[in-house]
């Protein structure tokens, strides 16, 4: 029982759940805008349970391609970082950098990381400290290059591309990125020239299992919020003719 009153009180009382339930008594108690108040609570109760974030996510994470080629190196695509953290990358850009890392051991590859950022130190100098730190800790030995100038994907591919250039790389990659992502991703990769295999990590999506996936929580609707982003993301290419 306690642990039912528990669970109860974590959707109900804490964000989103509580917001869902104050837009619900808005349109009680409010003499103007109840039709508004009660869309909002219905689209915030259905963005943040599980069946309907992964109705959003499943198309994106679905997708994969492989051309018949043999990779040369390893791209893994930024996702953000905390410089005041020991290991500097957040929890995504974390997955993508270790699965890089695995992919690249395993083949034997260049491990190449793009990520750039406004911060005072850019992403790709925090990650190298990561990259540093986890290879001489495991005392693995692994080419690796740093892109540093890219502020968005389709800058992270361009960039690349550039320096697959200097490198004097053939374009033809293992690519990295979460889940999620991947779709958007591969599309500018392609548009610059790169011949791909997606390796995606940390996916969101995940299967019904009981009746608390019916409550609201922040993780289905940060799930949502990534999902719609990426939808925004493909409809820009969309506009701009890339595909």
């Amino acid at each position: 029982m306690f642990y039912i009153i528990s669970k109860l009180f974590t959707y109900l009382f804490l964000p989103p759940g509580i917001f869902i339930i104050i837009l619900l008594l808005a349109t009680f108690f409010a003499k103007r805008f109840k039709i508004f108040f009660l869309l909002s609570a219905v689209s915030l109760y259905l963005l943040s349970i599980t069946p309907i974030s992964n109705l959003l996510l499943k198309p994106l994470e679905n997708f994969s391609h492989k051309d018949n080629i043999k990779p040369v190196a390893v791209v893994v695509l930024g996702g953000g970082t905390n410089p005041k953290d020991i290991l500097k990358a957040y929890p995504d850009a974390f997955k993508r950098e270790i699965y890089g890392l695995l992919l690249a051991k395993k083949h034997n590859l260049p491990f190449v990381f793009t990520g750039g950022g406004i911060g005072k130190t850019t992403e790709a100098e925090n990650v190298k400290k990561d990259i540093n730190l986890i290879t001489s800790t495991c005392n693995c030995k692994i080419k690796t290059y740093f892109e540093d100038k890219s502020l968005n994907t389709l800058q992270n591919a361009l960039f690349t591309a550039f320096l697959f250039k200097k490198l004097n790389l053939q374009k033809k990659i293992f690519l990295v990125t979460s889940a999620y992502h991947m779709k958007r991703s591969y599309i500018l990769f392609k548009h610059f020239g790169f011949k791909i295999i997606t390796k995606p990590v940390g996916f969101y999506s995940k299967e019904v299992e009981n009746i608390w996936d019916f409550f609201p929580n922040m993780r289905n609707l940060n799930a949502s919020y990534k999902a719609i982003h990426e939808y925004f993301g493909l409809l820009s290419l969309a506009i701009k003719r890339i595909k």
